[in-house]
């Protein structure tokens, strides 16, 4: 009885495995973790979807899995060291893996011929990372790169990647996931992106098939949108344009839409893009309340149609809604009336406790100042303190700390819901401009945006 049971369990052991679409069998020896992650990767590398927790004091173990899938790439992930280690993984696949001793790198073994090349690029992904050293002391130090001039420094690295993925790349098929994830690399390396090269961004972005379920399953597709993007003038109609090439390209009916549409949208917010809630204004109505991708849930429309109805309070070119709020002497202070002082002012909004705030706002006076001293611009500051229930002391010691006097008019929203509401400033710190009408120049801005729109309207 007992051997017949023993039997029973074999075959049912035996069943599981010839029906796994996938199987990795695991041996470890003398690891320094415990415990390695499998995972797979989504959109990039810092999504992923998590697979499985393997114990890697047992020796070995095998993994499989009933349900087919598309092939990716996937990882292994020891937390102890902080190590990844990338492989490529097909449906049908049936892989044998070897650890050893704590370099994992360097003491990893793949039994099939792609991620033994897929290893030996990560060995010399490894082995270049000295440009990635020397490139963030550059930068510690305060030196500037654009695009052509980052390329540039790293250009040795570069050619020795490139060669590498090209040649293994001859040895695969193009449906291949490693495929795919070296000649997204190779095009991301080769692409320099310029804001004036229109021929070259509309050629980057025809190479990459968004209807290919596997892109997603690549740590790439962020860094292709963030890389077309980069060939975008910082304008809203611009940026929108691309947006609209994006979507059309991307298949509703894959999983990858939601992380597409969620990477828009925190693209469309950014306050270097001129006119940026006007583009997330279109962007919300044309894709995301229509919602022909069904990446929405009944709370989440809810809540962009509130979004909308904020934004349209406040119109470009309109005459901006008035405050008249008490300062730190507990006197009323008219915004408008303020604004008649100056050329232009900037209503600020800012949490003396907020950390972005502690880094913006002075960076933002600076920007102004040097308006003045060069351009002999007058900008006055409405600084509107955004935190309900503050102390005043707090708020008076953040003011002094900054040294935020020069032109400023420093007054409490306190728990002034309606106009909370009329600027959607449910965030700090948000910047606007105005101009010595009270009409308004510029929602939500930064010290860049809000630098080039003075400058656009002052000098003619």
């Amino acid at each position: 009885m007992r051997k017949s049971y023993q039997l029973l369990l074999i075959l049912l052991a035996f069943s599981k495995l010839a029906n796994a679409q996938y199987q990795i069998k695991i041996k470890a020896v003398n690891t320094l973790d415990t415990v390695v992650y499998f995972r797979g990767t989504v959109f990039d590398e810092k999504n992923f979807i998590p697979k499985d927790t393997i114990n890697l004091s047992k020796g070995s173990f095998t993994l499989s899995a009933k349900k087919p899938i598309l092939g990716g790439i996937y990882f292994f992930y020891f937390p102890k060291s902080k190590t990844k280690i990338f492989f490529a993984l097909e449906n049908k696949d049936s892989l044998k893996v070897e650890i050893s001793g704590a370099n994992y790198l360097d003491f990893i073994s793949f039994n099939n011929s792609k991620n033994k090349v897929f290893i030996e690029y990560q060995q010399l992904e490894k082995k270049l990372s000295n440009y990635d050293t020397l490139f963030a002391k550059e930068l510690a130090q305060g030196k500037k790169f654009n695009l052509a001039q980052k390329a540039a420094f790293f250009k040795l690295k570069t050619n020795q990647l490139v060669y590498f993925r090209t040649n293994a790349m001859e040895q695969m098929k193009k449906t291949d996931a490693l495929y795919l994830h070296f000649n997204a690399l190779n095009l991301l390396d080769e692409s320099v992106p310029s804001r004036k090269n229109f021929a070259a961004r509309d050629e980057f972005i025809r190479q990459f098939d968004f209807k290919s379920p596997k892109l997603l399953f690549t740590p790439n597709l962020r860094a292709v949108l963030t890389e077309y993007f980069s060939y975008y003038p910082l304008q809203a109609d611009s940026i929108s344009k691309g947006v609209d090439t994006v979507m059309k390209a991307v298949d509703c009916k894959m999983f990858m839409a939601k992380y597409v549409v969620d990477y828009l949208t925190k693209l469309l917010k950014n306050r270097e893009i001129v006119n940026n809630t006007e583009a997330y204004k279109k962007f919300m109505q044309s894709y995301l309340l229509n919602d022909k991708c069904k990446v929405l849930d009944a709370k989440q429309k809810t809540t962009y149609k509130e979004e909308i109805a904020n934004i349209s309070i406040l119109s470009l070119k309109d005459t901006c809604v008035n405050m008249i709020l008490k300062d730190t002497s507990n006197k009323p202070q008219n915004l408008q009336e303020f604004a008649k002082q100056f050329s232009f002012t900037v209503i600020i909004f800012y949490d003396p406790t907020c950390e972005h705030c502690k880094v913006e706002l002075p960076i933002m006076d600076s920007t102004l100042n040097l308006l003045y001293a060069k351009y002999n611009i007058k900008i006055g500051r409405y600084a509107v303190c955004n935190e309900p229930n503050l102390p005043a002391s707090i708020w008076k010691e953040f003011i002094n700390t900054y040294k935020l006097s020069n032109n400023y008019m420093h007054v409490n929203l306190g728990a002034n819901v309606e106009i909370r509401k009329s600027y959607d400033a449910f965030t700090n710190p948000i910047f606007y401009l105005i101009d010595n009408k009270g009409i308004l120049m510029g929602k939500k801005l930064s010290s860049l945006t809000l630098r080039n729109i003075v400058l656009a309207n002052y000098i003619k």
